[in-house]
């Protein structure tokens, strides 16, 4: 069982290199958090914030700004086990997934990051349209895969239109998919259910500018 070692905000401060503005700023909007506070004393797991640190400066390394930093910080938050190649942060693109069928949804997942590199390409997955929304608000996604068929609060059509009269996510480019609903739009293009995933993964490099240059694929 992993040790858990807990620092507070001074060393927080030191390890990051960080102003105490700097530090409020970070932990304002959420790329620094706190795993528990002891007599309103804040305190921080070391080995999670040696993470962050890692994320920041190669962020910093690779001439990005706080938008990008915040960018990696949520997909490191939302899956902490994300194989990060702290010396290769220019060329990654963000993908969202809305698919509430957990079981479709990890299977995309672990198809596209085998067909991709490291870092080439950063996956956020929602199991629901609220979720996804909030997602695709507070990171910039360069595309958002939309099941069209939601079971839980919101349908697809319902996501699709509150996504493209946002100012914050109308850039993002669209793949719809599903098994019984056909639907088109300037915005993306349609993949029916089960999807024929080679040309899914090509219209993907397609949309996102992620072009095949001599790309060893590990997929079957």
């Amino acid at each position: 069982m992993k040790e858990t070692i807990l620092i507070d905000t001074s060393e927080v401060i030191k390890l990051l290199n960080l102003s105490l503005d700097s530090f409020k700023k970070y932990k304002t909007h959420g790329l620094i958090k706190a795993c528990t506070t002891i007599w309103s004393k804040d305190l921080f797991d070391k080995e999670d914030i040696l993470i962050r640190k890692k994320i920041v400066e190669s962020c910093k390394k690779n001439g990005m700004g706080f938008d990008e930093i915040v960018k990696y910080i949520k997909a490191y938050e939302m899956n902490k086990n994300i194989p990060f190649d702290f010396n290769n942060f220019t060329e990654a693109k963000t993908l969202l997934i809305i698919e509430d069928d957990e079981s479709v949804g990890e299977f995309l997942i672990k198809y596209l990051r085998r067909a991709f590199f490291v870092n080439e390409l950063i996956i956020f997955h929602a199991t629901d349209g609220k979720s996804g929304i909030k997602i695709a608000r507070e990171v910039p996604q360069d595309l958002i895969i939309l099941d069209m068929v939601l079971d839980v609060g919101m349908d697809g059509m319902t996501v699709y239109k509150k996504l493209i009269n946002d100012p914050r996510t109308n850039p993002s480019k669209f793949i719809f998919i599903s098994g019984n609903f056909d639907f088109q739009s300037k915005k993306g293009i349609f993949f029916k259910k089960p999807i024929d995933m080679n040309k899914f993964v090509a219209k993907i490099e397609e949309l996102i500018e992620l072009k095949k240059i001599q790309r060893k694929k590990s997929v079957c």
